[in-house]
């Protein structure tokens, strides 16, 4: 299954048409920015984005040619060397800003805004999802993900200022709206429901190679890179993928 160019057009276009980037620029536009220093140390996952959300980053980047054209070889990078190479988020710019700033998706404008509690405790769950994934690599195909991923903590941010914090009630009804929207591309069949929590950088990937090409690809890379530190199946790809763009 691939993200086909010519279905996402099709989405773009349906979503435009049922003014679903309107409502979500609406959702968006419930939560306060804050005062964020822009030390970017949150800035170091593929966040779960909904379709919609990666939709609306889409037709952002294709009206930015150049930059489209910049950004892709480092989020393909990122995307294949994410389980073995910690690295910050492909869409940082070299001075810390964001080039995708304006439509970042829902998780990126709402960090800062949980309590300290909530931050831990989702830590916790994270952690765990992450040692399972590493179980589950270690049993099925015998690689093991540095601890230094498996462990990896973006820390509280105590810098963060904002004069009235998203309550976790109304996060989950901004969770529960955006994916109203999300549900009517799965209904008229623009999307398959094999794309439910999928990551920023994984959507973009998934514009070059299908889920079963990129998992075989992914755990080549990871093996070559555990034995050199390197991968020369990567650098072919990345090369491959700037004649695409």
């Amino acid at each position: 299954m691939k993200l086909l160019k010519e279905n996402i057009e099709k989405s773009i276009n349906h979503g435009e048409d049922k003014e679903f980037f309107n409502k979500l620029n609406k959702i968006y536009n419930e939560i306060e920015p804050g005062n964020c220093k822009g030390c970017t140390n949150c800035c170091m996952e593929s966040v779960n984005t909904f379709y919609i959300e990666f939709l609306n980053i889409y037709r952002y980047l294709k009206h930015r040619g150049n930059l489209f054209e910049k950004l892709m070889p480092r989020v393909i990078e990122y995307y294949f060397l994410e389980l073995v190479e910690k690295s910050r988020c492909p869409f940082l710019e070299a001075d810390g800003k964001c080039s995708i700033y304006e439509v970042r998706p829902l998780t990126c404008r709402l960090f800062g805004h949980a309590s300290k509690k909530e931050h831990e405790e989702n830590y916790k769950r994270v952690l765990e999802e992450n040692k399972e994934s590493n179980r589950y690599f270690k049993k099925t195909y015998g690689l093991e993900i540095p601890k230094d991923i498996v462990e990896h903590k973006i820390e509280y941010c105590n810098e963060f200022k904002v004069d009235k914090r998203v309550e976790k009630y109304e996060k989950q009804s901004m969770i529960d709206n955006i994916f109203m929207i999300e549900s009517n591309f799965f209904m008229n069949e623009l999307i398959s429901e094999e794309f439910i929590g999928t990551g920023l950088v994984s959507w973009f990937a998934y514009t070059y190679f299908d889920l079963e090409e990129a998992g075989e690809l992914r755990l080549k890379i990871m093996r070559e890179y555990a034995k050199t530190g390197e991968s020369k199946t990567l650098r072919q790809i990345i090369n491959r993928c700037k004649g695409l763009v």
